[in-house]
């Protein structure tokens, strides 16, 4: 619902922006895509992989580990742009995450409080919100046109929510399911973006294209905080768990016994994705402009006699 909401928002600005404007560069794109992880981070600040799996015995770790970018998924592409000439113009792309990847990390026969458990940390993006202004370069040609993109990635939204999943059997020999779950803040951070792609031309208003895209980008944990609690499937109130509640993170973190602040850390929102989509070319051709109604052709004056009068 979230990310429905954000795209409904951003059709309805370009929408309005696109309303006002007739000038012949003007156009509107849409599209869908996927998302590929890119030179994706592995651990987080404490050294815990975001994606893979550890198996502790009494001798050895046995790590599997795999990459991880929280800007991987299903998402969707909204821009306008504006042309000036047929080879260069600008763009202002949104990217919104329709389904981001979950990436799990497994721990399994770890010791906690003395008991060997099972732990599961589970991550996701919440419907990513990037806005990309960037500059245009095109061959203009028809019905093919090749082109490509440069600009900046501007993080509008890159909120995340961590489930921390502990399998137990404390004393009793039945096995306990506890789930805390987090939502986790992150800092604003400037990226960049890049594209290369293909656009058919359907007709004078309406073309096809598709693409490669690069996203570079990172940003830093700010917050973090417990939002819920269940046990076997049953809530919890927060007001019986133990430990901080609220942590934050920075730079220039003086660490202490409460737990509240902690250094930050990197987290990776860096993706190659594929997009298709279709482009909707704004206003009228100049070809199709009226000069009014009392506007006369040079027929008109050749064919009509001079000091003609009409009934």
């Amino acid at each position: 619902m979230n990310s429905m909401k954000k795209i409904s928002c951003i059709v309805v600005i370009l929408l309005a922006i696109a309303t006002n404007v007739v000038a012949q560069g003007f156009y509107l794109r849409l599209g869908v895509g996927y998302a590929f992880s890119q030179a994706g981070q592995t651990n987080d600040g404490n050294g815990e992989p975001y994606n893979g799996s550890l198996n502790n015995s009494t001798l050895l770790q046995a790590y599997n580990l795999k990459s991880a970018s929280f800007g991987a998924g299903f998402q969707g592409v909204l821009g306008l742009g504006y042309l000036f000439s047929d080879h260069v113009g600008v763009q202002l792309d949104a990217g919104v995450g329709i389904a981001s990847k979950k990436y799990t990390f497994n721990d399994n026969n770890v010791n906690i409080n003395g008991v060997a458990s099972d732990v599961s940390v589970v991550q996701q993006a919440q419907s990513p919100l990037i806005l990309i202004p960037s500059i245009v370069l095109q061959t203009g040609g028809a019905p093919w046109n090749i082109y490509s993109r440069f600009g900046l990635a501007l993080p509008l939204s890159t909120k995340m929510t961590q489930d921390q999943i502990i399998s137990n059997a404390p004393g009793t020999g039945a096995v306990e399911v506890d789930d805390y779950t987090f939502d986790i803040k992150n800092s604003f951070a400037l990226g960049f973006a890049a594209a290369a792609g293909v656009q058919y031309k359907l007709n004078d208003k309406v073309s096809l294209w598709g693409e490669v895209s690069l996203l570079s980008l990172s940003v830093n944990i700010k917050q973090s905080d417990l939002t819920g609690v269940t046990a076997n499937g049953q809530s919890v109130s927060l007001s019986q768990v133990s430990g901080p509640q609220t942590v934050t993170y920075s730079k220039n973190a003086s660490v202490d016994s409460t737990g509240t602040k902690e250094p930050t850390y990197s987290q990776p929102f860096s993706n190659i994705a594929i997009n298709l989509g279709v482009s909707f070319k704004l206003g009228r051709n100049s070809h199709s402009k009226s000069h009014g109604r009392n506007s006369r052709s040079d027929s008109d004056l050749i064919d009509r006699p001079k000091n003609a009068r009409f009934k």
